[in-house]
């Protein structure tokens, strides 16, 4: 059974504590369960990580606290993103009026009710202000147990009521159905699944991707909800996947996985999702679009939290009287955010930074279903106020299953009306988005079924997901269009040359891969470009080059041992390692030192079935100079043939003297044989030979006979 959601959190908690020094995990334990004796480490980690689990103790804890850290924890329970960088929440501090800097932070850390985001291997943490100085602003971030900022969430901010009393409403109010960023995300997950998303070293995105997302007709198309276009939005929906999970970092490579169990639910538990993801969104701006920035913290997190902060302040009024103005926004950032004013556009600073919150709230938190809108003013939605307010989470809107209808041509009309996260996620497995209007365009194509299939899907069950919510029967054209593309699944690519390169360990290959240089793992150390043209081999430090059409160098040495192989890398090919796959595996390999190989019984014994002896000696002579070793043959042979006996004297008698010298041969055997009788006997004593029994019925040779009745065998 997978652990709850609070029992992950507790994890966290725990390998944080124990990341403390000694006297830093008393110092905290000191607050948060104030031992009244002197208790071992790991029961203090225990009654800490319990105490995540008590809200009488919690809340009394919190209460302990100073103000400004009581407001740093309701922060992040209002935003629902448990984990912050540090410099975020300093900021939302000073725009509140508590400018203190890291103060309020060291104290909830103190108090074990905030914890730092540790890396794997971090030395354990003597002090929290020289961890701070050591990461720095940028780079430091914490988080705190649901459990502890949800008791926190009923604390006053101290904003104020921007809602006008009287608000002159041009329009009729506006509310979005919350679709147009689910659908988005769905299109960017599809186009990285297709092909991946790379990132240069300094965290930015490549100029080819970054165009590629700006240029799509899809993603930067006018939202349906209203006519307005959201600046890079391709990009914002990148970086919006990555921060909610839809996306993973693999070594600076974007790629898909599967959607999270978020989008199997109701609408509103997805956009809370995608809500508590926003904070984590930093290289965009409303305005400037793509802005990746390393001098300073991005203030798109602060400033658009702190516009829906003080819409929620109002939001508690009846909905009537809860419309805020736009510049009213904007005017209380000007004069209260520390960064926000200096960081924005030029242009937008000419209006006070009014068309920045402008271009946020339409943008992001009107199609997000957080707010609503009327001219230029704005107030929470049913889902805002719950997110934010306290309200109660709105009801589930009407459901209409048969949503789709599925045309002759392969295309796919998707009404919004009856359009879920769920059905959004399955769609996106099998089918390519082509329009996202209020009447949404998908088309089935073979990649995108053979991605489908990939993903786990059946041919049954992409019909069926087709029929379950078509208005009218899908098309005998387009299921046997399905049925074809499925059956053709397996493909081969042909190139007509190819420069194959081949790499010391999997790590060098994956940093390849990360640089560009290569894009297809042909093997765990091989790889090659995605066209099959030459790499740029100017980046690599090349040891050789081969000659396929040569014939096959001596690169193997076999030990004296007879069964452990090693590789002269300077003149071995890309082929040997798949060759040498079928008799031996390989061994933990030192840093630069040569790869080795160990026969494997069990493999010999396949390769048997399938080649004859002969052939097997013809690639050893061909690879090390000589045919297969005697103890190759003990291992291959052995339980072939008629098996050995014991007897009276303890003389062992093999079938052949190829056994016999395999025997002698394989260290396992030879330490346990006392002298050699003649080409196919050994004497072996009788204390050893319980033991040579069992090492033998190990490689399934079976010793046959009987011992002295003093062995005891």
């Amino acid at each position: 059974m997978p652990p709850t959601p609070d029992e992950v959190w507790s994890d966290r908690c725990r390998g944080a504590l124990s990341n403390y020094s000694e006297p830093l995990l008393r110092t905290v334990a000191a607050k948060l369960i104030k031992p009244r004796v002197n208790q071992a480490p790991e029961d203090l980690l225990d009654k800490s990580v319990a105490t995540f689990a008590n809200p009488p103790v919690i809340d009394r804890r919190i209460r302990e606290l100073p103000e400004h850290s009581r407001k740093l924890l309701a922060l992040i329970a209002l935003s629902r993103q448990q984990r912050w960088k540090v410099g975020h929440l300093i900021t939302l501090l000073t725009a509140l009026g508590h400018a203190e800097g890291f103060t309020p932070v060291a104290d909830a850390l103190v108090a074990g009710l905030l914890f730092p985001e540790l890396p794997p291997g971090h030395p354990p943490l003597v002090d929290f202000a020289a961890w701070f100085g050591g990461v720095g602003m940028l780079a430091a971030e914490v988080f705190a147990h649901p459990a502890v900022s949800t008791r926190a969430r009923a604390e006053e901010l101290g904003l104020p009521d921007l809602a006008h009393p009287e608000p002159e409403l041009t329009s009729t109010p506006r509310s979005a159905d919350g679709l147009d960023w689910l659908l988005r995300l769905a299109a960017v997950w599809q186009q990285v699944n297709a092909s991946p998303v790379r990132f240069t070293q300094a965290n930015t995105l490549f100029k080819k991707d970054l165009t590629r997302l700006q240029a799509d007709d899809m993603l930067s198309a006018p939202s349906a909800d209203l006519p307005v276009k959201v600046a890079d939005s391709g990009v914002l929906a990148l970086l919006w996947a990555v921060s909610s999970g839809l996306l993973a970092d693999e070594a600076g490579e974007l790629r898909a996985v599967p959607f999270p169990a978020t989008w199997d639910g109701a609408l509103a538990a997805t956009l809370t999702d995608l809500f508590a993801a926003l904070p984590r969104v930093e290289a965009w701006d409303p305005l400037a679009g793509y802005n990746p920035s390393d001098t300073g913290l991005s203030p798109t997190p602060t400033a658009g939290f702190l516009a829906l902060l003080l819409l929620a302040k109002s939001g508690r009024k009846p909905p009537n009287s809860a419309w805020v103005s736009v510049g009213s926004i904007a005017e209380w950032m000007w004069t209260h955010h520390p960064s926000w004013a200096g960081m924005i556009p030029l242009d937008a600073q000419k209006d006070k930074g009014t068309g920045w919150v402008m271009a946020f709230l339409i943008g992001v938190a009107f199609p997000l279903q957080l707010v609503e809108v009327s001219g230029e003013n704005f107030r929470l939605s049913p889902l805002g106020r719950h997110l934010l307010a306290g309200d109660r989470e709105p009801g589930n809107a009407p459901t209409f299953p048969q949503t789709l209808l599925v045309q002759p041509n392969a295309e796919i009309l998707a009404y919004r009306q009856g359009l879920t996260p769920a059905l959004i996620g399955t769609l996106s497995r099998f089918a390519q988005w082509k329009g996202l209007g209020p009447a949404c365009t998908l088309v089935l194509t073979p990649e995108q079924t053979y991605h489908g299939l990939e993903s786990g899907l059946t041919l049954p069950m992409i019909v069926q997901a087709l029929t379950r919510h078509s208005s009218r029967p899908v098309p005998p054209a387009v299921a046997d269009l399905l049925q074809r593309w499925a059956s053709k699944r397996e493909r081969i690519t042909i190139f007509a040359s190819a420069v194959l390169v081949e790499f010391a360990t999997p790590a060098e290959l994956d940093a390849a891969v990360a640089r560009g240089i290569v894009a297809i793992r042909l093997t765990e150390r091989i790889g090659i470009t995605a066209d099959g043209t030459e790499p740029a081999l100017t980046q690599l430090r090349l040891i050789a080059n081969r000659d396929y059409e040569a014939k096959p160098q001596r690169c193997v040495t076999v030990a004296e041992d007879g069964v452990t192989l090693t590789i002269d890398a300077a003149i071995a090919d890309l082929l040997l390692d798949a060759e040498l796959g079928r008799f031996a595996t390989l061994l933990p390999t030192e840093l630069n030192a040569p790869r080795r190989f160990r026969l494997n019984p069990e493999l010999l014994r396949k390769t048997v079935q399938n080649n004859s002896l002969a052939d097997i000696d013809g690639w050893f002579i061909d690879r090390t100079g000589q045919p297969l070793s005697p103890a190759g043959r003990l291992l291959m042979l052995g339980p072939q043939v008629a098996p050995p006996t014991a007897a009276q004297l303890l003389v062992v008698r093999f079938p052949s003297s190829e056994l016999a010298d395999g025997v002698m041969q394989w260290p396992e055997t030879r330490l346990l044989v006392a002298e050699r009788l003649g080409p196919m006997s050994v004497v072996v004593h009788e204390e050893n030979l319980v033991a040579f029994r069992k090492v033998l019925l190990d490689i399934g040779v079976n010793l046959l006979g009987t011992a002295s009745p003093n062995t005891g065998s």
